[in-house]
């Protein structure tokens, strides 16, 4: 029996996407009830229904004083890792911090005798840091996300995260340490989204949540988004793998395997140029996943992954942009051409030595990206996500006057009166 699933050409593959859960990110409507009866709760009863929640979900017992991670604990995580794994916390925290960097925004003015205009940047007062747990620990999510807000200058940056196993994880709270974090909380799931977003009274409410999350998370951060900021909706971990030589073909196999791991959601597609490639990307699936520790969750997700076989480089360029996935993986030698003709990605690992683990981990580009095709109208996390402009103008009484009876002409067609008034008399004084 095959691993995957083999369709053939571009059409085939856009039909395979319309009916997975790749192609919507939207709430199903159990779950828009389930997160809507905890909304009620958070918002009605505070830190009681947190205690309470965290205990049914999480099997952890707390008090409200114990909600908040102490300075005590964070310090023993240092005990709890060992030395090798925070030095190369550090270096992944250092590239990361490296290329956000670049990102950070400029002030502009223009001006002439009469008028000036121009942008200032300021960042968010407070976000809110959704780290998932559950089946694994992610200290790599704290680094992707505390980060570009420690770049823009948050003064307050909160990290909720389930106390998986009746505690944050240590690597989670090094990780969160090391990254600036200000204040940390042991809940999750969805009534970790309403406490921050409302607030109790143990934790002050945020401007902005941020972090990728289950369904209940991701469903939550819909419902709050008006009285707070997010980032986006995360969907499951996806990857879009091209490849078009019969020697890379293991390494295809690899990426589609390590998404796959993340969770039974979890989706894979692959682009081969040839039935040859298609196959032995298969056969490599078959064989590497025999010694992987997380075959278990592998062989639920293989149910969301194909490998289409798709000949012509326009073709094939169709069916990449069509995908707009989270990750899209060039395994080829020509990579870097290939790159400036996609336009729908996440985030692009170029040529056949770039694993998608390089920009997860340590590289530098974010890991929290778009998913569920919207990766056509949405961008990687990043630094102007902790942050808001204002724009500003300024006429002198000269600018007015000559441009009083454009203004007239304006708000008489839309018939504000009170708005050429507004003019008028400050060029009759």
């Amino acid at each position: 029996m095959s691993m995957f699933k083999f369709v053939t050409g571009c059409n085939d593959l856009k039909q395979w996407i319309k009916e997975s859960h790749l192609s919507s990110s939207s709430i199903d409507m159990e779950t828009y009830n389930i997160v809507n009866d905890i909304k009620s709760l958070i918002e009605n009863n505070g830190d009681k229904a947190l205690i309470n929640l965290t205990e049914k979900f999480d099997q952890m017992v707390l008090s409200p004083n114990e909600l908040r991670v102490s300075e005590a604990a964070i310090q023993a995580a240092y005990q709890a890792v060992d030395e090798p794994y925070i030095e190369s916390l550090k270096k992944a925290a250092k590239n990361i911090e490296d290329y956000h960097l670049n990102q950070r925004p400029k002030n502009w003015e223009k001006s002439s005798t009469d008028q000036t205009y121009g942008v200032q940047f300021s960042p968010l007062d407070s976000v809110g840091l959704y780290v998932p747990g559950g089946r694994a620990a992610y200290p790599s999510s704290v680094l992707m996300t505390a980060i570009p807000a420690k770049i823009a200058n948050c003064s307050r940056i909160v990290m909720v995260s389930p106390p998986t196993g009746g505690q944050i994880p240590a690597s989670v709270l090094v990780a969160a340490d090391l990254s600036g974090v200000n204040e940390i909380y042991q809940i999750g799931g969805a009534q970790a989204v309403f406490a921050l977003a409302y607030g109790t009274d143990s934790i002050s409410p945020v401007d902005k949540i941020v972090g990728p999350g289950n369904k209940f998370v991701t469903a939550a951060k819909q419902m709050v988004y008006g009285v707070v900021d997010i980032d986006k909706p995360a969907g499951p971990s996806e990857v879009c793998v091209y490849v078009d030589e019969l020697q890379y073909a293991p390494y295809a196999a690899s990426e589609m395997l390590a998404q796959l791991e993340h969770d039974p959601d979890a989706a894979a597609i692959c682009i081969a140029t040839s039935i040859e490639i298609a196959d032995a990307v298969n056969l490599a699936a078959e064989q590497q996943v025999q010694s992987l520790n997380r075959r278990a969750i592998i062989d639920e997700s293989k149910h969301n992954a194909v490998i289409a076989f798709i000949d012509g480089h326009d073709e094939a360029l169709a069916a990449i942009n069509y995908c707009a996935s989270e990750h899209l993986v060039l395994v080829s030698n020509a990579a870097n051409q290939l790159r400036h003709e996609v336009k729908h990605a996440g985030s692009i690992f170029c040529g056949p030595y770039t694993p998608v683990a390089l920009g997860d981990y340590y590289a530098g580009p974010n890991h929290v990206l778009p998913t569920a095709r919207s990766a056509r109208f949405a961008s990687p996390l990043g630094v102007m996500d902790y942050m808001k402009y204002s724009s500003y103008l300024s006429y002198s009484d000269v600018a007015l006057k000559k441009a009083s009876m454009d203004l007239k002409n304006l708000t008489s067609a839309e018939g504000f009166d009170a708005h050429f008034n507004s003019v008028q008399v400050r060029i009759n004084e």
